[in-house]
């Protein structure tokens, strides 16, 4: 019966983490689509309360930027899109309220996500590499890097879509007693790793390295713990020198004297840059409520040009930045109003009682200044995960009980 109830939900998962932009233009998916379908189940499910908050804060910041003046169009049309994203947020909480085992999800998801990536690869050397890859210079003097991203429209994304399952199972292996865990590490990393999505790669790294750090009895789990991180450490350290010394003009080394030097495109157009650009846009109208949905498309054509003196076309124009489109779209009380109810449900949901929602907390509230964008539905479920998910197996408490042998991953 349990494995039944799960299953009914599984074309639904399969289709947010693998084909919600298949055969679909840039910017729209499956997901916005079905909204409909999400408002009915809502509704048989009493669940749709939180849309009249949704309507009351957005429709007030919609008064206001309609007495400063908007183009109609740009706004309804990204209004709809937060909408569907909102609706779609709201459906990702009723379905963790309402699954008993999501260990037994994200287990499918790892296996079908590898076998996929294991696909893609043999099909690197064919015409259907830009199915599955990415292409293009990743940086300033970079060669074409092929990043996987299998059926989404661009590597980061699905670097991002892979966040909640890459630390649900690092931390496993790191604080639960796992079979396979070399087995587990390969499946996991592989696919992260070919992606080559640095914003994600450093967030995961950062969220690590504060988690274990919010609690130093993490370094003492296990009783070998403290000899794998050193000798973890050293092993890195080593690597980086003889990479260093026989392949000093890697990609890897050029992109990060690339961001460290100030000549990194990507790096910096996702964070200086949009906030810079994200502040004018809304000064344009209003620096404390910002300049509307939408109208960074309408307002940023010769801000863009100028900046970046190269021309572009209303379509191009975007802020990579969740956080930064916030400030140009609602403006400073907008922002501030953000990371307000990030802290309120921080502590109201006790996220830091669990190490895996507190990580995907930690992740997420960084990777929200370094990219993304503000109707991202991956990072909705990150943050939806981190503030309503249920998983005991990493509770404090349970964490800190004798370690268990598990019979499978």
């Amino acid at each position: 019966m349990k494995n039944t109830y799960i299953n009914k939900y599984l074309p639904f998962v399969f289709l947010y983490f693998f084909f919600n932009s298949v055969f679909l233009p840039l910017g729209l998916l499956y997901t916005a689509l079905l909204a409909p379908f999400f408002l009915i189940w809502l509704y048989l499910n009493q669940s749709l309360r939180p849309l009249w908050i949704f309507f009351a804060v957005t429709l007030a910041f919609a008064c206001i930027h309609l007495w400063n003046g908007i183009d109609s169009f740009y706004y309804a049309r990204s209004y709809v899109l937060l909408f569907t994203s909102f609706v779609f947020g709201m459906s990702v909480y009723l379905f963790l309220r309402k699954v008993n085992n999501i260990e037994a999800i994200l287990k499918q998801l790892l296996i079908c996500n590898f076998i996929f990536a294991v696909a893609a690869l043999i099909a690197l050397p064919t015409s259907l590499r830009p199915t599955f890859f990415s292409l293009g210079p990743i940086s300033t003097g970079v060669i074409e890097v092929p990043r996987l991203k299998l059926l989404t429209y661009e590597a980061s994304y699905y670097s991002l879509v892979m966040v909640p399952l890459v630390l649900f199972y690092y931390l496993k292996m790191l604080l639960i007693r796992v079979a396979n865990p070399r087995l587990v590490f390969i499946l996991v990393t592989v696919p992260l790793i070919l992606s080559f999505s640095f914003g994600v790669l450093l967030g995961l790294a950062l969220s690590l390295f504060f988690l274990f750090f919010s609690d130093i009895r993490l370094f003492y789990i296990h009783k070998r713990f403290p000899k794998y991180v050193i000798l973890g450490g050293l092993l890195i350290l080593l690597i980086f020198i003889l990479v260093l010394q026989v392949y000093p003009d890697n990609f890897v080394f050029k992109r990060f004297a690339n961001i460290f030097e100030g000549n990194d495109s990507s790096f910096k157009g996702r964070t200086t840059d949009s906030f810079f650009l994200a502040w004018k846009t809304a000064d344009m109208k209003s620096i404390l409520f910002g300049s509307g949905l939408g109208q960074i498309k309408v307002l940023g054509m010769n801000l863009f040009t100028r900046f970046y003196k190269h021309y572009y076309t209303i379509d191009s124009i975007n802020i990579p930045n969740s956080m930064a489109e916030t400030l140009a779209f609602y403006g400073i009380v907008g922002m501030l109003g953000r990371l307000a109810l990030e802290m309120y449900l921080f502590f109201k949901t006790k996220v830091y009682f669990n190490y895996y929602r507190l990580s995907l907390f930690l992740f997420i509230f960084i990777y929200q200044f370094t990219g993304s964008f503000l109707h991202n539905i991956a990072e909705y479920v990150i943050w939806i995960m981190a503030f309503a998910g249920r998983f005991p197996q990493f509770d404090k408490n349970n964490v800190h009980k004798a370690p268990v042998n598990h019979p499978n991953f």
